[in-house]
């Protein structure tokens, strides 16, 4: 369930500094409902793909930009490296488009709506859900075109530690934990990455291809989580502190003759407590608050001053949300929920309105309902609607809605489903306030999206099939006012339809995983000659084909390709403008060795084993072919 959030990530000091935010959002749930006898899963109301525990641990993934690339309608957007900002695009929505949610709460930086993934690494996680299209109804603003949820491990009894070296001086080590104490249970995750970054890359400079090694691009990220739970029947009370911290070079693109931002430096510390109530007879209630601090230098940037640039950022969050139980009236499931936020933001490069911070107060509510009705024995239909209005201190208030409907019969391969939702973003305090960049007459941003779509499951295959289209209005983007300065507007309306398709198949020894998306994301203005042009950096075409072969107990291959099409860099698609499409290969080796009460796991991974040189953004390379080495010990 999800309520309040907020973090910060990357920026490029080209473009904006990022700083932090609240989450604006509520969620309703229901129980569901199962058709008699099946022993099928009620298909989502939405389009959605899960990664869990077991799958994490085999994939070659690092972080969540890692594993969630090559699910259907999922594209990430990577500027290289440990340390290089990612954000995700679901559906051809913008980063800030898209929701990221931690344990329900919200990561979305109200600075500029973004979360940069690769700062989550995947050893603190439980599962990775991502909800394709509009759920702006369930967790409030930006989430416009889809949702990426996080759940926080829950360790086990014992210890597991992990170590991993690698290529271009990675490192890496984690370790989880937990201890039960009759109704108490304390548990503790960390996790602790680096890199120097220094990989090669091919670079036509002045007409010469010259191999040279990107610079300023070591990373260190470190990460914990501790968690107390209290079970005090009838109600259970729990505790949750998730604190993050940073240091790494930010480079900026390879140009001519130049590396923008050279010796530029992220700092970032963040800190985020969550407690929550769990009352008898349905009652819950939940309390967050949220630190976080934001220092970028940059000795270079003389034109800040003699001793360029030395930014610092400063967020504090907070939030209530109460969720009363919900009732039934008239065979109709209903479920209200009530919030309250508070967000400030103190920076150096903002001009706001008074003073030297700028506040979001928002108050928010949702009311959910739903309906099951079994047409027999065996079939049944769900039909869920809600309505949700959030009120703003600073910017236009929102009401939102969607309608869903799922048809699923027991003992039978197919289930189908159909929804019908409204989005809404509002402007970050970047758009709103950013110097030189910002400005107070930018409007919302929202959206209205479709989707209808097939799940098909039969003898350990699932087969799934979804067509949307999505209209976002009044798109906010940033636009050149000269040679060295920009500003944002509403540059109008962006069209964005296609089909995404998703195959699994297991058995005990083989599985099998594709993904497909091809899809059409265009400037929707006729009076633009932009008109019916692709949107910058979003590919018409991605794909993924993944094989598994267990080979007795203890030996385990995976090989995984991904594909991602043609993007263009210029709003007028001119053919320079193109990035070719890119295709990289992955393979991965795990052999498990059981000694007593310990179990042990050596994996070796080859990533972008056939070396393809290419780069997901212009100018900024990534890597070639790594090697890792990683080692888990279990503790039984």
């Amino acid at each position: 369930m999800q309520w309040w959030g907020g973090q910060v990530l990357v920026l490029c000091v080209a473009t904006a500094h990022v700083l932090a935010q609240r989450g604006d959002s509520v969620r309703y749930t229901f129980a569901p409902v199962l058709v008699e006898d099946s022993a099928r899963a009620v298909v989502p109301a939405v389009p959605t793909a899960q990664i869990t525990r077991h799958e994490l641990e085999r994939l070659p993934a690092a972080t969540v930009a890692d594993a969630v690339q090559g699910l259907p309608g999922v594209f990430v957007r990577n500027y290289g490296g440990l340390g290089g900002l990612k954000t995700i695009s679901v559906r051809g929505a913008t980063a800030s488009q898209t929701a990221v949610v931690l344990e329900g709460i919200r990561l979305n930086a109200v600075a500029n709506g973004l979360v940069d993934l690769g700062q989550l690494p995947t050893a603190l996680l439980e599962t990775i859900t991502i909800e394709r299209g509009s759920r702006s109804a369930v967790w409030g603003a930006n989430a416009v075109g889809g949702t990426v949820e996080l759940v926080l491990r829950q360790p086990g009894d014992g210890v597991r530690t992990r170590a991993a070296i690698g290529a271009f001086g990675e490192r890496a080590a984690a370790i989880e934990s937990s201890v039960s104490l009759r109704a108490h249970t304390i548990s503790v995750l960390a996790d602790v990455q680096s890199s120097r970054g220094d990989y090669p890359f091919t670079f036509e400079e002045f007409g010469t291809l010259q191999r040279i090694k990107r610079t300023n691009g070591d990373a260190t990220l470190g990460s914990g989580v501790v968690r107390w739970q209290w079970r005090a029947s009838p109600g259970v009370f729990r505790f949750t502190l998730f604190g993050r911290s940073s240091e790494r070079g930010a480079p900026g693109a390879v140009l001519q003759g130049a590396i923008e931002n050279a010796v530029a430096r992220l700092s970032e510390t963040e800190f985020l407590a969550l407690a929550s109530a769990h009352l008898g007879e349905g009652w819950t209630i939940r309390a967050a608050f949220r630190a976080f601090d934001q220092r970028y230098r940059d000795s270079l940037a003389r034109f800040r001053g003699p001793n360029g640039a030395d930014d610092r950022f400063i967020a504090r969050d907070a939030a209530v949300v109460i969720e009363p139980p919900a009732v039934v009236l008239w065979k109709v499931s209903v479920a209200p929920k009530l919030e309250a936020y508070a967000n400030t933001l103190r920076g150096d490069l903002y001009r706001f309105r008074a003073g030297s911070s700028a506040t979001r107060l928002q108050l928010g509510g949702v009311i959910g309902a739903q309906y099951a009705q079994r047409i027999d024995s065996s079939a049944a239909v769900l039909l869920e609607s809600g309505v949700r209005g959030d009120f703003y201190s600073d910017v236009p208030s929102a009401v939102i809605g969607l309608l869903q409907a799922r048809w699923v019969k027991a003992h039978f391969p197919l289930a189908l489903r159909m929804s019908l939702s409204t989005g809404y973003r509002p402007p970050s305090f970047n758009e709103l306030y950013y110097q030189n960049f910002g400005s107070l007459d930018i409007r919302p941003e929202r959206s209205v999206s479709v989707n209808a779509g097939v799940s098909y499951q039969h003898e350990g295959a699932q087969l799934e099939l979804d067509g949307f289209a999505m209209w976002i209005g009044d798109q906010i983007i940033a636009v050149p006012r000269s040679a060295i300065t920009w500003s944002v507007q509403n540059a109008g309306r962006v069209f964005s339809r296609g089909v995404e398709g998703a195959f699994r198949w297991g058995k005990p020894q083989w599985r099998l995983s594709a993904a497909g998306t091809v899809q059409l994301v265009t400037y929707d203005d006729r009076a633009s000659f932009t008109y019916g042009k692709q949107v910058l950096y979003t590919p018409a075409v991605l794909g993924m084909f993944r094989i598994e072969r267990q080979i007795g107990n203890d030996l385990r291959v995976l090989a995984q390709a991904n594909y991602i099409g043609t993007r263009y860099t210029q709003t007028d698609n001119a053919p320079r403008s193109a990035l070719p499409p890119v295709g990289t290969f992955d393979l991965s080796v795990e052999w498990l060795v059981h000694i007593g009460g310990v179990r042990l796991a050596a994996t070796g991974e080859l990533l972008n084993a056939l070396d393809a040189e290419y780069a997901i953004i212009r100018n900024f390379p990534m890597p070639g072919r790594m090697w890792r080495l990683r080692l888990q010990v279990v503790l039984e």
